[in-house]
């Protein structure tokens, strides 16, 4: 989401650490990262909502962003541009998978929100998108055997619905949350549908988290990302041995 934004440079800062420990063979959390990394390939998706990141960062001019203004003034109760969440289209785009799309679809409409807006439009049609297309057409090709989705808001791991969570998940889940301090929640119901968790989920049936670092006020400020890094080491080097 857009205004997650510090989730990029945190996923950077943490694959500049893992290359500097991989160069100088160190560890990282206890872990010999060289040896990890000869038994396990890591993908980084660094940033899936380039211009809606843009956005809310400001690195966008005024005549790019005028659409997006106008589309804002329609919810003058989402500061803008710190509350914006989609992409430049107004398209929210982690409720643009093919995963119970038509029940987000009728619950965002239920809450008001059937047009392009600052959050929570699921779009025209799944995958109507380029970026939710292109990542999920990168994800075939990749074919991982776990994802973790990383936005903030809560300091909790969120895994699937348990009644259809693959093998392993559970045991991982507390793997992670025992490494990083952050607690294993369920997912509410209303939020399990048409993000790229539920696609991936339902499309390769193995393991796949959402994990929501940090807490405060959307953007978080710069000053976490310390702690947040801290944590993500944790988690990631849980999932790594998984």
């Amino acid at each position: 989401h857009a205004n997650e934004w510090i989730t990029t440079p945190l996923l950077l800062t943490f694959c500049e650490q893992l290359c500097a420990r991989l160069g100088d063979g160190g560890d990282m959390e206890g872990q010999n990262i060289r040896d990890l990394l000869s038994r396990v390939t890591l993908v980084l998706a660094p940033a899936v909502d380039p211009d809606g990141i843009d956005l809310v960062t400001g690195a966008l001019d005024a005549e790019t962003t005028a659409a997006a203004k106008v589309l804002a003034e329609n919810y003058p109760d989402i500061p803008f541009p710190s509350g914006w969440k989609a992409n430049l289209r107004g398209v929210d785009l982690n409720l643009n998978y093919p995963a119970r799309w038509e029940t987000a679809r009728r619950i965002k409409k239920e809450q008001g929100v059937c047009t392009p807006a600052p959050r929570d439009f699921v779009g025209f049609s799944p995958l109507d998108q380029p970026e939710s297309a292109a990542l999920a057409a990168f994800a075939r090709c990749v074919h991982p055997d776990l994802m973790l989705a990383l936005h903030t808001q809560g300091s909790v791991i969120y895994p699937g619905p348990a009644e259809s969570a693959p093998a392993g998940s559970a045991a991982l889940a507390a793997a992670m949350s025992e490494a990083s301090g952050y607690p294993v929640e369920p997912v509410p119901e209303a939020s399990a549908n048409a993000g790229f968790k539920d696609w991936f989920l339902q499309c390769f049936r193995r393991p796949a988290f959402t994990i929501e670092m940090g807490i405060g006020e959307n953007p978080l400020p710069m000053t976490q990302l310390p702690a947040l890094c801290r944590a993500l080491r944790a988690i990631m080097t849980a999932a790594l041995l998984w």
